[in-house]
């Protein structure tokens, strides 16, 4: 019945969806926890959240995980804030005002006008013209380290571990600077690019190829990014897990 429905109101330009619902005052979707069964399971204690931007990733996984600590990443300093802000209540929660990297240092960064698309990287021009919205950056800089120079010190890791990395096209650059912390976790979730949206950036191939390496396979995507202009697909967040650790998921 809904699909007979839905064929008729999309003559007019409408469909009938789902309510979203709010868990702990976010709004999720209404199959939001069916969706993520499978996740769940995995019974994720340490989660690092290395372009952690305003939190929608920390704040969708906080939900799924209530007592895995979150470690968040994040470089630009007014987000930054915003994101303590969000989780100044969550004795579980650890931000970071800084990028994550291939060495520690001082870093030019371009800051975009959305602030999702910033990157250590230029945007190229597909990019901008895929998303016009995105068309004005500045350059500011910015704190990098690499993870393993942290881990030891400032993140306490305690398995099962999920490790989300999207830092707009420096994914690679972000493991090789964590190589000995990225092989301690059970599962990977890394946005890879299929199209150039930015310089010199990673390409899928060499991400997966270093990944297999390291001992992960690829699982699937847990979502993707479509062209506005002609429904190619852009990015996607690849979903890898550890060889050596799979009984940890089972």
């Amino acid at each position: 019945m809904k699909d007979r429905i839905n064929n008729f109101l999309r003559r007019f330009g409408y469909e009938v969806r789902k309510a979203p619902i709010s868990v702990s005052g976010l709004q999720v979707e209404a199959d939001f926890f069916k969706k993520h069964t499978w996740i769940k399971k995995k019974g994720f204690q340490t989660i690092l959240d290395v372009g952690a931007n305003k939190g929608q990733f920390a704040a969708r996984f906080r939900v799924l995980f209530p007592n895995a600590h979150i470690y968040s990443f994040e470089p630009i300093p007014e987000v930054y804030l915003n994101l303590s802000r969000r989780f100044d209540k969550d004795p579980h929660f650890t931000a970071f005002n800084l990028g994550l990297g291939a060495s520690p240092g001082e870093f030019d960064f371009h800051l975009n006008q959305f602030s999702d698309s910033s990157s250590l990287l230029p945007m190229k021009s597909l990019h901008m013209e895929s998303f016009p919205f995105t068309q004005q950056s500045s350059l500011i800089k910015i704190r990098v380290e690499t993870l393993d120079r942290l881990a030891p010190a400032q993140i306490h890791l305690t398995g099962p571990i999920l490790i989300k990395i999207d830092v707009q096209g420096y994914e690679k650059n972000v493991i090789l600077g964590g190589l000995q912390t990225i092989k301690k976790a059970s599962m990977l979730m890394v946005e890879v690019s299929f199209q150039e949206l930015y310089e010199n950036q990673d390409s899928s191939e060499d991400t997966f190829s270093l990944l297999r390496e390291l001992g992960f396979s690829y699982i699937g995507n847990y979502d993707q990014l479509l062209s506005p202009k002609d429904s190619s697909i852009l990015q996607a967040d690849a979903i890898f897990v550890n060889h050596s650790l799979c009984s940890e998921l089972n």
